[in-house]
């Protein structure tokens, strides 16, 4: 890619309100994670993490500090701005999941195809079938494609997650928690799909309690107060 990073920031901070204290969130965070890096956030409860994935996948935004995405300043876009830019560059995976109970496997894959087109990037209904179907037989679940979440594993349901995240092609893969909500087993072939996308060429953060499923990240963050207090493999 053109950029030398994926994402840089520079002297991020956040800090929120409540009642009168004011608590510092995230304390001057600088980071760079560049293309093809697979990457662990890992700290204890209100350590600031998931404030920090919070800011990296554009949910939210700093007080102070810059944002380079794709070499871009994003630290202070408008709301519309981000939302566009979380469609195209952006897959989340969230330990819920987040599909749609009522939509079959390949519907919920289809959404952020259907959601691109408020953002100019258009695509015929079989264009986006086409993807989605091609999503979904990279995580396994081409037999899978008609089913709802209720008549899938949790493994599956996370998998259809996966493939949704990935259906946009985007620069960036985010995982929060993913395997939280699987048992031992599930959540090592989940992890194993992480690698195989990650040997792929896919760029992946992935927030995590668990040191034993941030070891299988190839470069560990460590989160304490709201600030980076390990990298095993910094970016110089």
């Amino acid at each position: 890619m053109a950029v030398n990073s994926v994402i840089e920031l520079k002297a991020i901070t956040k800090s929120f309100q409540m009642g009168r204290e004011q608590i510092r969130a995230l304390k001057t965070i600088s980071l760079k994670i560049r293309e093809n890096d697979f990457v662990s956030i890992t700290g204890p409860s209100g350590s600031g993490k998931s404030t920090l994935m919070n800011i990296l996948g554009l949910l939210d935004q700093p007080n102070t500090g810059q944002y380079l995405l794709a070499g871009n300043a994003v630290e202070k876009l408008p709301d519309d701005e981000r939302a566009k830019l979380r469609n195209q560059l952006i897959g989340f995976i969230f330990q819920t999941f987040n599909l749609l109970p009522r939509a079959s496997a390949l519907r919920n894959v289809e959404m952020p195809l259907v959601y691109s087109a408020s953002y100019d990037r258009h695509y015929s209904a079989q264009k986006i079938r086409e993807m989605a179907v091609e999503s979904l037989a990279r995580v396994g679940l081409a037999d899978r494609v008609d089913h709802k979440p209720n008549e899938l594993s949790g493994g599956e349901r996370q998998r259809v997650a996966i493939a949704r995240a990935m259906v946009n092609r985007p620069l960036l893969l985010l995982a929060d928690e993913p395997t939280g909500n699987l048992d031992s087993k599930t959540g090592n072939e989940i992890l194993q799909i992480f690698e195989k996308l990650h040997d792929e060429g896919s760029t992946i953060i992935m927030v995590t309690h668990d040191p034993k499923i941030a070891s299988r990240a190839h470069r560990r963050i460590t989160i304490l107060d709201g600030a980076i207090a390990e990298d095993t493999n910094a970016v110089s």
